[in-house]
């Protein structure tokens, strides 16, 4: 996969994501993730997002209505095959997406979401690691 095809098989979803359920206050960041501890190729995409969770709504039921109104549009509920994560997971046959709380701000909500090990550029020694995709998300 090219870096553009990389990107695009994660930031495509969250876009999805966001369109479905209304997301607010969102921010996406991307990375290019080894899938071996050596940081070698292949590589993956992975998109960290953010949002905010509406007032008097508990974070973790409003999670769970994400996932399953992800669900009624196409996704699967549950890990992919041979994966396990703690979080509410759904999946694509190209993409998995781990959600829940915000890590730091808990009554906001989180999404990662990780794409197929298939780019073979090597991304160790990249100037940039993170890029701001927000704007690609919300779009």
């Amino acid at each position: 996969m090219s870096n553009e095809d990389t990107m695009r098989q994660v930031i495509d979803p969250a876009r999805q994501i966001v369109k479905a359920n209304g997301l607010q206050d969102v921010f996406a960041g991307f990375t290019f993730e080894a899938c071996n501890d050596q940081g070698e190729p292949p590589y993956r995409g992975r998109l960290e997002m953010s949002f905010s969770v509406p007032r008097g709504i508990e974070p973790k039921n409003y999670i769970k209505q994400i996932a399953k109104t992800m669900v009624q549009q196409g996704w699967i509920d549950g890990p992919p095959p041979g994966r396990r994560a703690f979080g509410t997971l759904i999946h694509t046959d190209q993409v998995w997406a781990i959600m829940g709380p915000h890590p730091v701000s808990h009554e906001d909500g989180s999404v990662q979401l990780y794409g197929e090990c298939r780019n073979m550029v090597n991304h160790r020694d990249d100037p940039e690691k993170d890029f701001n995709v927000t704007d690609r998300v919300v779009s």
